[in-house]
């Protein structure tokens, strides 16, 4: 029985959830937990040590924009550099204004989505974005197979 439970537990997708609110991370935690392996840091610092570490491991990242040591836009940065596009990346935030949006957007962030969590719609959202990263990566694998 614990075998089995340690193959399920590596057999899991990866996701990371980067918020300086320990709060935050609880809840994204408690809403994923069930289907995902959750990776969690306070700052972009961190989430950059753990994209290097982990870069072809990490399925989602789950990113706060305003956050000290080094903010969300940062992080953007460095995976955009990092060449890191197949990593779907939806930022929770609740700075929402029009600049921080059309900001994250122009670094293809694949979604927004505002604090508070409501979390049927955290967790439909996150899978529709997975599903369409997955459906594009296999696209353009079959692609590139012909």
């Amino acid at each position: 029985m614990r075998k089995k439970k340690e193959q399920r537990k590596i057999s899991r997708p990866k996701m990371l959830v980067v918020d300086d609110k320990a709060v935050n991370r609880y809840v994204l935690k408690n809403i994923f937990e069930d289907a995902y392996e959750i990776v969690e840091c306070q700052d972009g610092r961190a989430a950059i040590e753990i994209l290097e570490a982990e870069r072809d491991k990490v399925t989602v990242v789950l990113l706060d924009i305003v956050m000290p040591v080094c903010d969300g836009f940062a992080v953007l940065k460095y995976m955009g550099e990092a060449a890191l596009h197949t990593v779907p990346v939806i930022l929770v935030s609740s700075n929402v204004n029009d600049q921080n949006i059309h900001r994250a957007y122009d670094y293809d962030v694949a979604d927004y989505i505002q604090k508070p969590f409501q979390e049927n719609v955290v967790r439909q959202r996150v899978q529709q974005v997975i599903a369409l990263y997955q459906a594009k990566k296999e696209r353009f694998e079959y692609e590139r197979a012909k």
